[in-house]
């Protein structure tokens, strides 16, 4: 990958592969934990900036990127908000101009604002219908109490109906600065001419101070959270560890432990909740190691009566971890890492995807090179390092546990 940094602080992350698309993805440090007092501004933000320019209004807008992108979008979450986007090599241009002047150029019309915010309402309650997210939401409302994550990145329904343009203005104001931007390209193009491309676009914008943004560093509370729900037929559990604590090669052993412990059909989770027991059709995890989240998730759907048994089973296969070191092997380490390999560039075979990552852990951490290490030295931890990290991320759980309601 090759690095450069323009004048007024934004950065430019380049990766050279042999496609005809070109892939683009523009991060900034102004995801929902940098919020104030305005829960969901963030997101209202990301969907305003679309609205209308100093030059372009919403129709033109539309239409530059309906006729140049092959797909197009952006995505806030706690620790950024990114937009993204893949074209055609030859319309990189178009595409660096449009994305620099929603940018740099919004203008906050007054003209369609309350029809936005009805569309962010309707997601909000479509966002409560989906279990999983919901399950989430409960979930980190009731381990946290003063947090970010508590409360969705949406926000709620009566804080978007009291929200006011001048809300956003002065967010957009105080954190879409460049020294907070990462412009992420997976391209053919010659990087030279893609740093001048974006120079020319991005260079103009005028460098502006940013005041410091402490994370909250209040853990998950201990314990079990047990609520109904109208509308499902099956129980959803989300279990949640923190990992703040977590060094980057502390990361890479844990990395190792989820491949071990929780992913696939050969896993220890797998194969006691569903090949011995058959009490869940899947059991999935996450590493969450976004700057304002960094929690270990284990998530799965069973039906009410087994809820009890199945969180007996996970409990009773963390206290076997530190059991299972004599039926290790190197060997075992290689399989385990070549899994995280396949997994990692699966989820890259589409350079947009590679761009969002990029641009995403440049702007969390201010290096995109600990997304590119992710797999450096991967294969030189010992089983003991890996089944130790494991142990000690899993002992203090918070369970969600949600039931339809009879």
């Amino acid at each position: 990958m090759e690095y450069y940094q323009l004048d007024n602080g934004v950065k430019i992350i380049y990766k050279n592969i042999q496609s005809k698309l070109t892939s683009i993805s523009i991060g900034l440090d102004a995801g929902a934990a940098v919020e104030k007092n305005i829960m969901g501004v963030a997101h209202a933000t990301e969907h305003m900036v679309f609205k209308g320019t100093k030059t372009r209004n919403e129709q033109e807008i539309n239409k530059i990127f309906h006729k140049n992108f092959a797909f197009h979008n952006a995505m806030t979450n706690y620790s950024y908000v990114i937009y993204y986007g893949s074209l055609l090599e030859e319309d990189f241009e178009i595409g660096i101009d449009i994305l620099s002047d929603i940018l740099i150029n919004p203008v906050f019309p007054k003209e369609g604002f309350k029809e936005e915010m009805d569309v962010i309402i309707q997601e909000l309650k479509e966002w409560d219908e989906d279990i999983e997210q919901y399950c989430e939401d409960r979930l980190f409302f009731n381990a946290f109490n003063e947090n970010r994550l508590k409360y969705p990145i949406i926000g709620s329904v009566q804080g978007l109906k009291n929200m006011t343009l001048e809300d956003l203005r002065e967010f957009y104001k105080e954190n879409y600065v460049p020294s907070n931007t990462s412009i992420a390209v997976v391209s053919s193009l010659d990087f030279n001419s893609v740093k001048e491309t974006i120079n020319r676009f991005f260079g103009r914008w005028k460098f502006r101070k940013r005041n410091k943004i402490i994370s909250s560093s209040e853990r998950p509370k201990k314990g079990i959270f047990v609520e109904e729900k109208d509308g499902i037929k099956v129980s959803r559990v989300e279990i949640i560890f923190p990992i703040k604590e977590l060094s980057e090669i502390q990361l890479k052993m844990f990395k190792l432990f989820d491949a071990y412990f929780c992913v696939g059909a050969d896993s220890v989770l797998f194969d006691k909740l569903r090949t011995k027991n058959g009490l869940v059709y899947d059991v999935c995890s996450e590493i969450d190691y976004d700057k304002d989240v960094k929690l270990y998730k284990i998530m799965f759907t069973t039906s009410k009566k087994n809820v009890k048994k199945a969180i007996k089973l996970v409990k009773e296969s963390i206290k076997e971890v530190k059991k299972d070191a004599a039926s290790l092997d190197e060997e075992r380490i290689k399989e385990l890492c070549k899994n995280i390999k396949l997994r990692k560039l699966f989820k890259e075979e589409q350079s947009i995807q590679i761009a969002k990552e990029i641009s995403k852990y440049s702007v969390m951490f201010n290096d995109y090179k600990v997304y590119e290490n992710m797999l450096e030295n991967m294969n030189n931890i010992l089983v003991k390092e890996m089944l130790a990290i494991g142990d000690e991320v899993l002992k203090q759980a918070t369970i969600q546990v949600i039931n339809p309601r009879e």
